[in-house]
Parts: C-alpha cells; structure tokens; sequence
C-alpha cells in the first residue's frame, strides 16, 4: 500500500471517530450542530422546565444556541409595552448574563409572536461578517416559536418575574391627605 493511501484512511477513520458525519467543525474548535437536532433539544429544554432560583430554562437555550453555532453573543427580550422590550436572559461566549458585545459584525433580530402577539425577540451577534444565512434565519425562527409557547404557557412564571421587577420597590398607601399649613396660612374650619 502507497503511504499517501494508507495516511489518507488514518485521516479519514479519525474525522469519523473524532465527529460524526452530522457534525462540522470551524476553525476555532466550535462544532456547528444541524438545525434539527439543535430545535429537538430546545423543545426537550423548554419542555422538561425545571426551574430553580437562579437558573432557568431560558439560560439552557441561550447555551445550545452559542454552542451550536457561531453565535458570539445571544438574548431574549420580553415586550412590556409596545415598542418597549426588556433584556429577560442574555449571554454568550463569556458566560451567561453578558451584554452586547462591542466587535459585532453581523446581528439578527426574531420576532417572538404567538397567534399574532408580540412576546418578544430572540436577538442573535456574531462577531463575523454576514454571518447568518438562511439556515441560521430557520433556526432562530422555530427557536422564537418555541419560546414563545413556553412563555405563553409553561414558563409564564418567568414573565411574571420579569414585570414583577419592573413594579417601584417602595410600596406605599394610598390615604387622603392635606398637607399641613403654612404658619402663615389659616387653617380651613370644619
């Protein structure tokens, strides 16, 4: 057997056993998961919805997300008012809880909409030049849908908190009140 041939089928065994077929690998040592396995695993997620004090579900998607692709930087904002949204989850390479990165080169922004409601958007940057195709536009569609059901049904719990944090801390009663004269005003008689 010819060297070049038999180090071609070394090469060749190890891309199977290092990557199954299904799986690209970039430059950067990030692996590209195909969009149906990625939108299997956010629905097995959002579905399994075990919530705890400091983590939510919310974050295990923004995770696949970044990791799947070449997503640098991921967040979901949730609609208060129209045209009025608020950062609900955010992160990215660095860690969850980061915000927008500076160097983004490419951004794509998905409307979260369920039976014609706005809930909100699914934002996603790249720190590379058109980075998003059509591909990517698909994924992050059927991602924004499945969030949406879940914040509409499942994890309402999550909304709830979001706008309950947006409410005044300071509580106060409502009582009529007068306030008291001046010292050279009379009091009114009763």
């Amino acid at each position: 057997m010819h060297p070049k041939t038999a180090l071609t089928r070394i090469s060749a065994a190890f891309r199977l056993v290092a990557f199954p077929k299904n799986v690209i690998q970039d430059s950067r040592l990030r692996i590209y998961r195909p969009t149906r396995e990625l939108l299997a695993q956010i629905e097995h997620l959002l579905a399994a919805n075990k919530p705890s004090f400091h983590h939510s579900p919310l974050d295990d998607v923004i995770e696949v997300l970044c990791q799947g692709r070449r997503y640098s930087w991921v967040g979901i904002y949730l609609t208060i008012e129209e045209n009025k949204q608020q950062l609900l989850v955010a992160g990215g390479e660095n860690g969850l809880n980061t915000i927008a990165l500076p160097q983004t080169r490419s951004k794509i922004l998905v409307t979260m909409k369920l039976a014609g409601r706005e809930l909100g958007v699914l934002a996603a940057e790249s720190d590379r030049e058109n980075a998003f195709g059509s591909e990517d536009r698909v994924l992050l569609e059927n991602a924004a849908g499945a969030l949406a059901r879940f914040l509409a049904g499942r994890g309402k719990y999550l909304v709830r908190k979001a706008r309950s944090a947006l409410l005044p801390q300071t509580t106060c009663r409502l009582t009529a009140h007068t306030p008291p004269p001046k010292s050279n005003e009379v009091s009114p008689q009763r």
